[in-house]
């Protein structure tokens, strides 16, 4: 009986080692460790923004808006994307559009995607341009926050305002 009750004892001790890199790979296989690590820019997104113009040749003024667009990772680094933003600007007694299509290119640093941007568009209901870049950071899987500085102007001349804007982005 001694017997037995040892030999149960070494099967039940050796099957369960042979079983446990099993378990573990079932465990850790859900975290796809081959994707890279970070938030996956890739795909859809919808916002909103908020800022001002702190930099202007005119008064200052706020602006807000909405804006939508999409993301291509190209690797695990690069990220190129195209958005369209449709807002205002509020300067006095003053309300005037903006509507912006834009490219993106940038790089994700895991969580953070650091970009510059640039497109045309109405700028405060005039027709123009506008370039610049920011910073974007997701902190849940589908919701980002951002922050972005761009400089605008109107076609023939040079940039003659700087609109700082923060926003925040759901990701589908």
């Amino acid at each position: 009986m001694r017997a037995l009750k040892a030999m149960f004892i070494a099967i039940a001790m050796t099957g369960g080692l042979s079983v446990a890199p099993a378990v573990a790979q079932d465990l850790y296989s859900g975290y796809n460790y081959n994707m890279g690590l970070g938030f996956d820019w890739d795909g859809f997104y919808s916002g909103v923004y908020g800022g001002g113009v702190p930099v202007t040749d005119n008064e200052k003024s706020w602006s807000g808006g909405i804006f939508t667009g999409v993301n291509v990772a190209l690797d695990q680094t690069f990220v190129l994307g195209a958005e369209a933003q449709l807002g205002g600007d509020f300067e006095q007694d003053n309300i005037a559009l903006d509507a912006l299509v834009l490219a993106k290119g940038g790089a994700s640093f895991g969580e953070a995607l650091v970009y510059g941007t640039g497109g045309t568009g109405l700028i405060a209901g005039e027709f123009g341009y506008a370039f610049g870049g920011g910073v974007e950071y997701g902190f849940t899987d589908y919701i980002s926050v951002r922050g972005e500085a761009l400089g605008t102007g109107e076609w023939g001349s040079g940039p003659d305002e700087m609109r700082l804007t923060a926003g925040i982005a759901f990701h589908m």
